[in-house]
């Protein structure tokens, strides 16, 4: 994926979009503080954004290969 034509910051839908997830999974993991899910930043009192390099490392820690990895 080419990350250069990416903007630094997305929000809630474009996290979603890119990590192919819905909104709603990207809300449980905010609202029960899940550690599994991807980091993401608030601005002000409610502006919640998600710093795109730490999405797609996110996703990349998660990449399971030929039977490696945490079942789960």
């Amino acid at each position: 994926m080419q990350t250069d034509s990416l903007p630094l910051y997305v929000d809630t839908e474009g996290a979603a979009a890119l990590l192919g997830l819905s909104r709603s999974s990207l809300e449980k993991y905010r609202h029960f503080r899940n550690e599994d899910g991807p980091p993401y930043v608030v601005f002000g009192r409610s502006a919640i954004r998600y710093h795109t390099p730490s999405l797609l490392e996110w996703a990349q820690e998660r990449t399971v290969q030929h039977g490696r990895g945490v079942a789960r």
